[in-house]
């Protein structure tokens, strides 16, 4: 028997269809025996527990729900007395869930996957893997993303873990006898002693075991974006939807593939195919009063664009750029204090922001005294796709099916 378990955390009961679809993907391609088990909260409603029971029975398979709020109830109160904040700004409570299997289930083996993941080849295959004395075994994440991982992470910039070493948390498989009693409570307290991990479980797994991991193969857990980028074809792998990778655009393979899952799932009814419409709607809407803002606004003011140095040309071109306006070439950090002293020189200028890291460029603006919409708009919104490179807009729609 393999054994799969996924944590849920689902507020507003929209979540479970992506822990239903990767589990669709699981029993599609395996004929081995598989239990999946949901380490939920009080937040699973009858509805979604009946829809997971549902699509195990259909294939033949099982699936075990644990209520860790009642397991684990001493655990989850040191989490939340100790970690509050962190979870309500940013972080979901159920990214700790896959840190509390020793407790849950004591000893064995267990495979953990992350919900936007898509297995497309037999988990058999993973769990087969002799994973020996060594408490876990993951991807390290410079080859799960082909060479493109985010190097300023707390750990790596605090020389905590070797960036080699670093290893993605979506998919895992414990060795629970080698896990410690205590491994939650400690790696909540490392949480507490390090306040700027940002990557919360992650962090914490890497703390205690990135000296001391199995390396799995790349293909156990290869990321979409990176996959997309490289122009690369959909093959026998386990797919990695991080940063919300996932669009309504069908000819890409890797978004075929995950709504080919989907629609495998109880979650697919006309119920989701009216949310997306409605969603639809809701969206141009909200960007037609975007561009009324942006218009109310250019009428008394002068712009200013923040460019990408090698999008100088084609944003020039798309804008209609003048040659009285002002276009600042970001190279670095320092390219957004050029920003700031030029709009504090000229009072009636508007900064068109023409960038991908503009929520970062953003805050900054923000806390020099700026308001968006009055002083500065993000410009990639009012671009196209083939204008601005590959963007996700359509993640709050599949968010709402």
């Amino acid at each position: 028997m393999v054994h799969v378990c996924f944590g849920l955390h689902d507020a507003d009961g929209r979540y479970s269809k992506f822990v239903g679809t990767s589990m669709a993907s699981i029993f599609e391609n395996t004929s081995a025996p598989v239990t999946i088990h949901i380490l939920h909260d009080d937040t699973l409603t009858d509805d979604n527990r009946d829809k997971f029971s549902y699509m195990a029975g259909r294939y033949n398979q099982h699936v075990k729900f644990h209520n860790v709020d009642k397991i684990c109830a001493a655990e989850i109160k040191f989490l939340r007395d100790n970690l509050a904040e962190k979870i309500a700004s940013r972080f979901s409570i159920g990214a700790f869930y896959r840190l509390l299997a020793k407790k849950i289930f004591g000893a064995g083996k267990m495979i953990y996957l992350d919900a936007d993941i898509i297995v497309n080849t037999d988990i058999a295959e993973l769990w087969r893997i002799d994973i020996g004395k060594f408490p876990l075994a993951a991807v390290p994440e410079v080859d799960a993303t082909f060479n493109d991982m985010i190097t300023t992470k707390f750990l790596l910039t605090e020389n905590f873990v070797a960036a080699e070493d670093y290893f993605c948390s979506g998919v895992m498989m414990f060795n629970l006898d080698a896990l410690d009693e205590n491994f939650f409570r400690d790696g909540v307290q490392f949480l507490i002693d390090n306040p700027a991990c940002e990557s919360v479980d992650q962090d914490i797994l890497n703390a205690f075991f990135a000296a001391d991991y199995l390396k799995l193969e790349q293909k156990f857990d290869s990321f979409v974006a990176e996959e997309r980028l490289l122009k690369l074809s959909v093959t026998k792998k386990i797919y990695h939807y991080a940063g919300q990778s996932v669009e309504l655009k069908l000819d890409d393979e890797f978004n075929r593939l995950f709504l080919e899952n989907f629609s495998r799932t109880p979650w697919f009814d006309v119920e989701s195919l009216g949310r997306i419409g409605e969603g639809f709607r809701a969206s141009n809407d909200r960007y037609a009063l975007i561009v009324q803002r942006l218009i109310h606004v250019c009428v008394n003011h002068n712009r200013i664009f923040c460019v990408g140095s090698q999008n100088v040309e084609a944003v020039k071109l798309i804008f209609q750029i003048r040659d009285d306006e002002t276009v600042i070439e970001y190279r670095d950090e320092n390219s957004v204090d050029e920003l700031i002293d030029s709009m504090r020189r000229e009072p009636n200028h508007l900064a068109i922001i023409c960038r991908g890291d503009y929520d970062k460029i953003g805050n900054k603006l923000l806390a020099a005294g700026f308001r968006e919409y009055e002083n500065f708009v993000n410009g990639l919104q009012f671009m196209t796709r083939g204008q601005c490179g590959y963007t996700r807009p359509e993640w709050s729609l599949i968010r709402s099916m």
